[in-house]
């Protein structure tokens, strides 16, 4: 439950709900409160009593017995940062059921991110016995600064800051600090009065030790850690944890004709007019200078070099792309300024099918195995060149914002990376994006046509995602299935699983999102530029399952024996069935494929809640195959069918809500 206001949960979850979510808890469940969720799941919420921001009140969940009192600090303001601080916090090591070694060598006292949290009434606090101890483990005080909201004259030494409660067979750990918050996402002209002014530089040299807090509180609640993010700063000082950019590769795939690839080759060389600064590590690049990025071409090394790109060179060129070097918060200004320390900067690398990268400059994704694939999967057009950087912004970003290079790629260009550290989602949202997730951009080049519209592209594209996996000899039965508009789902039960672990502590299996799809579009010369931004989770377990956990948890149930699939296998199957689709999209349009698409969705008949009706109930009846909008029959009045946009609405699968987006 997260920081923000703890009013507006009350008012949306107090009764059934909080209810639901007690009894959930109680039976083995798992609930993290910080700042507000902290608050919230007291038995009583006590926040600045006697100023005109007080709020007062008993609370359903009660996890805690006694009240969370707040703030802890003075000055807090819901609209700024100015009552925020890098509160000093002293760590209860043994208090944790984790591993000592997860400390490594950390201070007993830690600096973290606070924003109007409150201490917990322990009996300490209190200064006698209460019942509201029972069960009730203090993780982290705060140190001996913070004062009592009723009477600021008064401080409060040792105020429990994080505290760990034992719900039934399940665990609550409430938190008034933000263990969960890097100090890259602050401004540091927030930043203003004399207490808060150091907080950024204070926060940033005790990142590590925050994020080994943070990994205890989630260990000490058994969930599953990434180890890695728990390890020690680099030398580069990049404490947000942001892997470094990596050169982009790109090569022909399955474009044919030796005319054909060479025109592409010397239009990106041509377009590429400034030269570069310096000859480095023996290379002579020459820069595009576009949208968004300087991007340096450079031809890949030939022969049995171990790199096509020397590492000299790339850590040279690549060095403003250091996420520390210009933080989240800076203005990069004009673009257009020629000022190279306000500009992306990416390394373009053309290859040949015999200069391919190999495992030291591509460690995760293999080039060569992709091709092969691609060849092998029947499609001309879709995949014709393929790009691939290790590490990058976003595949997407990257094609939109640099419109020269869009503009000389051709038809069918995917973009692949294993890993965003600026993926984008739908609205606001952001896309995750772990090792072993799937990734990529394709680029495609359609004509303003009445009997294929333009919008039933993203369904089009979807509905080839699932049916490239389950058009596998044997691999029809897998649980895959599509959420309205372009989400794809998979049925998984956390219970019981091909790991032969079982839990008492999940509830019942349920259909989670495994991928997704982000469409961005331009119009010019009656002809629409659209970039397919995809996700799939092909072998990552976590956060939610992957195609290669439900492959093998189908196996176990069934007793068969599907190969677990690679993400190049993936890729190659994806974009071949999307072109057998388009082809007949652009032919006979959408509606000879809604069958398909019904087959593969998850919602036939489904009864939904129309948030921007009133709360009406509707049934859903089908989908538009011209203009792509849900239709729904009204249960009140069923000679009123209503037809909700895709771009317009939001669907909450675990409310059944379809309700207005909001950006």
């Amino acid at each position: 439950m997260p920081g923000g206001r703890d009013v507006p949960y009350t008012l949306e979850l107090n009764g059934e709900i909080n209810s639901r979510i007690k009894k959930w808890v109680e039976g083995g469940g798992k609930y993290l409160g910080i700042c507000s969720g902290g608050y919230y799941g007291s038995a009583r919420c006590e926040f600045e009593p006697g100023t005109p921001k007080e709020i007062i009140g008993d609370r359903e969940l009660a996890f805690f017995r006694g009240a969370c009192i707040g703030t802890a600090y003075p000055g807090y303001d819901y609209k700024s940062e100015s009552g925020a601080r890098a509160a000093e916090v002293a760590v209860d090591r043994n208090a944790f059921n984790v591993p000592q070694s997860l400390w490594r060598a950390d201070p007993a006292n830690v600096r973290v991110y606070y924003n109007g949290g409150g201490y917990f009434a322990t009996s300490d606090v209190l200064g006698s016995p209460a019942d509201v101890d029972q069960d009730v483990t203090v993780l982290v005080r705060y140190a001996p600064d913070v004062s009592n909201p009723y009477n600021r004259l008064q401080k409060v030494a040792d105020a429990p800051a994080v505290i760990s409660c034992k719900v039934g067979r399940g665990i609550a750990v409430l938190s008034g600090i933000h263990p969960e918050y890097a100090w890259n996402y602050l401004a540091a002209s927030s930043f203003t009065h004399p207490y808060n002014r150091q907080a950024v530089d204070l926060l940033r040299s005790h990142d590590a030790y925050r994020r080994r807090l943070f990994g205890a509180m989630l260990v000490h609640m058994k969930i599953d850690v990434d180890q890695e993010a728990l390890e020690d700063d680099t030398g580069s000082g990049n404490s947000s944890r942001i892997p470094a950019k990596t050169p982009t590769f790109i090569v022909p795939a399955r474009v044919s004709g030796v005319a054909a690839v060479a025109t592409t080759m010397y239009s990106l060389n041509n377009a590429a007019s400034i030269k570069g600064d310096a000859v480095v590590a023996g290379v002579t690049d020459a820069i595009l200078r576009d949208g968004n990025d300087d991007i340096h071409i450079v031809n890949a090394a030939t022969g049995n070099s171990e790199r096509r790109v020397p590492y000299e060179y790339e850590r040279t060129v690549l060095k403003h792309a250091d996420p520390v070097a210009v933080p989240p918060w800076a203005d990069k200004g004009d673009s257009a300024s020629g000022n190279d320390e306000a500009r992306d900067q990416t390394i373009l690398v053309l290859c040949t099918q015999e200069s391919l990268p190999g495992t030291k400059e591509t460690s995760r994704f293999d080039m060569g195995l992709a091709l092969k694939y691609m060849k092998e999967a029947s499609a001309h057009t879709l995949g014709s060149w393929l790009m691939y950087s290790d590490v990058t912004g976003s595949t997407q970003t990257f094609l939109e914002k640099n419109t020269r290079l869009q503009a000389l790629l051709p038809n069918g260009t995917v973009n692949v990376a294993a890993i965003q550290v600026s993926g984008r989602g739908r609205g606001r949202n952001a896309w995750i994006s772990p090792v072993g997730c799937l990734q990529f951009t394709t680029l495609l080049r359609h004509p303003n046509l009445r009997q294929a519209p333009v919008v039933m592209l993203q369904y089009l594209y979807s509905l080839a995602a699932i049916e490239a996996i389950k058009g596998q000899p044997g691999y029809e039965g897998l649980p895959l299935r599509l959420k309205w508009p372009n989400d794809v789902y998979a049925l998984y039960d956390a219970g019981s699983d091909s790991s032969g672990d079982s839990s008492d502590d999940v509830g019942e299996p349920g259909f989670v999102k495994i991928g997704g799809l982000l469409v961005g579009s331009s119009y010019k010369n009656n002809e629409f530029t659209l970039l397919f931004g995809f996700g799939i989770s092909v072998a990552n377990p976590l956060p939610t399952t992957s195609i290669n956990k439900i492959i093998r948890d189908y196996n176990f149930k069934t007793g068969s024996r599907l190969c677990a699939m690679s993400m190049e296998k993936i890729l190659a199957l994806i974009t071949a069935k999307f072109e057998e689709l388009y082809r007949q999209f652009l032919v006979h349009g959408f509606e000879p494929l809604l069958k398909s698409y019904y087959r593969n969705w998850l919602h036939t008949d489904q009864i939904v809640t129309l948030a921007d009706k009133g709360y009406e109930k509707a049934k859903v009846i089908g989908l538009c195959p011209t203009e792509g909008l849900l239709q729904v029959r009204s249960l009140l009045n069923p000679s009123v069918v209503y037809s909700l946009q895709p771009d317009g609405n939001s669907f909450d699968m675990m409310k059944g809500l379809i309700s207005r987006k909001t950006n």
